[in-house]
């Protein structure tokens, strides 16, 4: 008889978490470890790889302990996306500090690839920058001796974080991957569906050291723990797998607000290239192929954390109530590791105006929530002018999602309904339901549960100014960087 329970693990930038997903699609228990990046005042960003292993087996398996592991159909993984880990086939121990997707110091690497911007974005519908993992492992195999001897010794293998885990679990009998997070490393053509030897040769990269590509729901091996054998069934990017529960219709957008933001839209089977939006595969099931149109926001979650790091305390459950308290709030761009999509400008960082001596705290949190919505808003005003319709509702999902004073203020400036999901589980909902596919379960009844829809309130005449501003503001920053 099947278990009654998908264990579906989220690993995230902030941490990890394992869930237990029902037959009838519902979270009934979670354990979860924070563990956030060691991060630099030069925009460096990384995991120690023996510490980031501990706890991911550790959240898995006491989670296992739970719910007894004979109770478990199977395991879904998914993960961020092009954080990328180096380690040795032979020992399985990693050879170079994971560099997260936050860290920047592969910036060099990046100019100096000879391919040009529009080749690259042809090919992988995204940019030669250095938050994607190409430049990160030339610069892993530049600066690194182990990692560099590793290669030599034809003993290296480079993967996304979930990869490496499904490795771990498998004991090195699977070394794999789903085209989400193989895009993700700037190596992969979305177009032809594998590995591109041009992109390889141009980042000095072996095809050799990268994983097999699979379906997202699809084999990736088996975990024993305490005797009982656990298929693993799905691997995909965090992103793709909240987009897959939301269920996402052509035209229709979602915003997933976590670490950093991140617009989806849903721009069906064309493989629609657009300067200044990243293009995505979604996640892949049965064969059948759909792609998005992205526009990631480097920080979101993490403009806060950076706040407390300033001294401006807020803890995430405060943070509504400091914004809905905030008189005056400053005009904030929340530039932490530069400008995503539209701009893809990395020499941007923070900066604010409107700053008197009655500021207060909650005018700096205040700020940094309408600076995170006037972002996403770039995005879409990017794709109406670039004639993409926009259907709503936008779903609205994420750890900030149940930032009230944030939504309210994004809708506003869509001039768009918000529908806001119950859950924050979409990333694990959406890779248990992946994973769901191949243990045979019967996912009709599973539902993405709305909590409430945000209607604008400002009317399009009381917006513009607002938007006005602030797109001079962003100019003004970009000109005098």
């Amino acid at each position: 008889m099947k278990g009654p329970f998908i264990v579906s693990l989220d690993l995230g930038t902030s941490g990890c978490r394992a869930a237990a997903v029902t037959m009838d699609g519902k979270v009934a228990g979670e354990v979860r470890e924070n563990l956030a990046p060691i991060r630099g005042v030069d925009g460096t960003s990384h995991y120690n790889a023996a510490t980031l292993l501990d706890v991911q087996f550790r959240v898995l398996n006491t989670l296992l302990d739970q719910v007894t592991p004979s109770q478990v159909s199977a395991i879904a993984i998914a993960s961020q996306r092009s954080t990328v880990v180096l380690w040795n086939e032979r020992t399985g121990a990693a050879v170079a500090p994971v560099l997260t997707w936050e860290d920047g110091r592969a910036s060099q690497e990046a100019q100096e690839v000879t391919l040009s911007q529009e080749e690259v974005h042809r090919l992988t519908g995204l940019y030669k920058i250095p938050y994607f993992s190409a430049p990160k492992i030339t610069w892993c195999l530049k600066n690194l001796p182990a990692a560099r001897e590793t290669l030599e010794a034809g003993d290296l293998c480079i993967g996304p974080v979930a990869t490496y885990f499904i490795w771990q679990l498998t004991h090195g009998a699977v070394f794999a991957t789903d085209a989400c997070l193989a895009q993700r490393t700037l190596l992969f053509d979305i177009q032809q569906g594998h590995w591109s030897q041009e992109l390889c040769q141009a980042f000095r990269v072996s095809k050799t050291s990268l994983p097999d590509v699979r379906s997202s729901a699809a084999e990736y091996g088996v975990y024993t723990y305490q005797g009982v054998d656990i298929p693993i069934l799905a691997c995909v990017g965090d992103q793709q797998a909240a987009a897959y529960w939301m269920n996402l219709q052509k035209k229709q957008s979602c915003i997933n607000y976590g670490t950093g933001a991140f617009w989806l839209y849903n721009a069906g089977e064309d493989c629609k290239l657009l300067p200044g939006m990243l293009t995505s595969v979604a996640a892949e099931v049965g064969g059948k192929i759909a792609y998005f149109l992205e526009g990631p926001v480097n920080a979101a979650g993490s403009i806060f954390l950076w706040l407390n790091a300033q001294g401006i305390t807020c803890a995430p459950s405060e943070i509504n109530q400091l914004c809905q308290e905030a008189q005056n709030p400053v005009k904030m761009l929340p530039a932490l590791g530069g400008l995503g999509a539209p701009y893809f400008d990395f020499s941007v960082g923070p900066a604010v105006e409107n700053l008197s001596s009655k500021t207060r705290k909650e005018d700096w949190v205040a700020g940094a929530a309408r600076g995170l919505a006037f972002l996403l808003t770039d995005i879409a005003s990017y794709l109406r002018a670039n004639h993409c319709e926009l259907v709503g509702p936008v779903l609205a999902a994420g750890g900030l999602s149940q930032i009230d004073y944030l939504l309210r203020f994004q809708a506003d400036l869509l001039q768009l309904p918000l529908s806001v999901s119950k859950e924050t589980d979409a990333t694990v909902l959406g890779a248990a339901k992946l994973a769901a596919i191949g243990a045979g379960w019967n996912t009709t009844g599973w539902q993405l549960l709305q909590e409430h829809e945000i209607l604008p309130t400002l009317k399009e005449d009381q917006v513009n100014p607002l938007y006005e501003s602030w797109q001079q503001f962003v100019s003004s920053i970009r000109n005098t960087k």
